[in-house]
């Protein structure tokens, strides 16, 4: 029984895959992985047409043995995952199944294409489904698994969420059949391509080390509007949702990568909000990674969580860059993006305890959310207000708002708006992108922290924006933006 598991992301991290690919070989399956970065990346090219044909043929021949496959993908991702799926389907007779954020909320809409969609959580639905294959038996009853049968859709009820990630095992880095899209050529990662893929990730070019990136645990501790975390909270309504590996679990994942690939300079933890783990446990965390990896790292935080006493012990362990999103300074967005608690006041403590250690940690990242229903002139002046207050050093994140289904932002504006246009303000808008204007103008000149605040809080006087944010002045700001993008580098962790 083989199982090729694919990925259309940009970064051939992939942990939701190569978790499944773990999980299913532990249980004595064979797996073949499959990594085809979107040649279009974050650049907004409208194409439905992802891949070029050459190499839609070469993902034929490598599925062509395979007893079952699976494409994982965000909404982002959907035009790619319904290519490389008509493509095989043309060519092969072969279940494929769909899994990851998109498929989870919209499971309906998946099946349009798909012959079964994964909802949730995938290692343990996987693993049952394919002891049905290699048994020859029914299928149609497996947990969390949705399908059509005789026009009908089954919805097949949920497994109780993992409470204890460390019955599944660390992500696959075997690279025993392992391919990956490389120059528009579909080629056998080893160890060496490997090496000159991961070197040339987003991550690795901007810190100028090969970096890899891991997850320590699922889920998050808050509840933002327009974060996937919302609509994954509430498909495990009731259920704890906050779930952490444990120390050991994780230190001998990194000790081996450590050991597998000697150069690996960094480790970058993509958990959303690693900043919740109690003291005690990033504490124990810290001792060990220190003792066993001893690499610099790079982690999320939020403003509740980020502490003087977690930042000491992650700093003497070797904590060299942290990114907290901030997302707005406007108090009405706070509201809108349900995070009030976060207040201004809550954040500037959290900034002035990270900056107490500025002089150890290479680079203090800030994200900030634009382009927002509901939010007005005033509430971006706002937001540039509070920016002019943050003390220096810092790097900005600036990322686009994408209504993503199933979140309650995402269902606010769709009642609001019932004609929003999903396939382009949605499906194949890329959050890297920002609208021309004059406050977005603004936020991209302070991403480096190099624009003198007095000089900001000038440009962001009443006076000032009555002039320059006036509409009819767009065209030139068009014409600026290029310029102002150059150079912005700081990447987004997985949200």
């Amino acid at each position: 029984m083989k199982v090729t598991l694919i990925s259309p992301y940009p970064d051939i991290t992939s942990f939701g895959i190569r978790t499944i690919s773990s999980y299913l070989k532990q249980h004595h399956f064979e797996t073949q992985l499959i990594f085809l970065p979107d040649p279009f990346g974050d650049n907004s090219v409208v194409r439905e047409e992802r891949y070029d044909e050459n190499i839609m043929d070469a993902v034929t021949n490598l599925c062509s043995k395979s007893d079952l496959i699976g494409i994982t993908l965000m909404t982002n991702f959907f035009d790619g995952a319904i290519q490389i799926t008509k493509s095989l389907k043309r060519r092969l007779d072969i279940p494929i199944i769909w899994g990851g954020i998109h498929p989870t909320v919209r499971p309906e809409e998946c099946l349009n294409y798909a012959d079964m969609v994964c909802v949730g959580d995938g290692e343990i639905a996987m693993l049952e489904l394919a002891q049905r294959f290699a048994e020859r038996k029914d299928y149609t009853d497996v947990s969390n698994i949705y399908l059509k049968k005789n026009g009908h859709i089954i919805k097949n009820p949920l497994k109780p969420i993992v409470q204890d990630l460390d019955t599944i095992p660390p992500p696959d880095y075997e690279l025993v059949e392992n391919f990956v899209l490389d120059n528009n050529k579909l080629v056998k990662m080893d160890y060496e391509s490997f090496k000159r893929t991961i070197s040339n990730t987003f991550v690795s070019k901007a810190i100028k080390k090969s970096a890899y990136m891991t997850l320590t645990g699922r889920g998050c501790p808050h509840n933002c509007s327009y974060c996937c975390n919302d609509s994954l909270r509430k498909l495990y309504h009731g259920q704890r949702y906050l779930r952490w590996r444990s120390t050991e679990h994780v230190i001998n994942e990194l000790v081996a990568i450590k050991e597998k690939f000697d150069y690996i300079g960094y480790i970058w933890l993509s958990d959303d909000a690693f900043f919740a783990r109690k003291a005690e446990d990033i504490k124990e965390f810290c001792k060990e990674y220190k003792k066993k990896v001893n690499l610099p790292f790079h982690c999320l935080g939020s403003p509740l969580t980020v502490t003087e006493e977690k930042l000491e012990n992650l700093v003497d362990a070797g904590l060299d860059s942290i990114q907290m999103g901030i997302e707005t300074g406007s108090r009405h967005i706070q509201e809108v993006f349900n995070r009030k608690h976060m207040n201004n006041e809550r954040v500037m403590n959290a900034i002035q305890a990270i900056m107490k250690y500025k002089d150890k940690i290479s680079t203090i990242g800030y994200d900030f959310i634009m382009d927002v229903p509901y939010e007005t002139d005033a509430d971006r002046i706002e937001t540039l207000k509070f920016i002019s207050n943050i003390p220096k050093p810092y790097m900005i994140g600036i990322f686009s708002l994408v209504l993503y289904p199933g979140t309650s932002l995402y269902d606010r504006v769709k009642a609001d708006n019932p004609s929003l246009d999903e396939e382009k303000d949605i499906y194949r808008k890329m959050y890297g992108k920002v609208d021309e204007n004059y406050t977005n103008l603004l936020l991209l000149l302070s991403k480096n922290g190099k624009l003198p605040h007095l000089i900001l809080k000038i440009l962001i006087n009443k006076y000032v924006v009555a002039v320059l944010n006036n509409p009819s002045l767009r065209p030139m700001y068009k014409l600026v933006f290029p310029l102002a993008r150059k150079g912005m580098h700081f990447i987004r962790g997985e949200k």
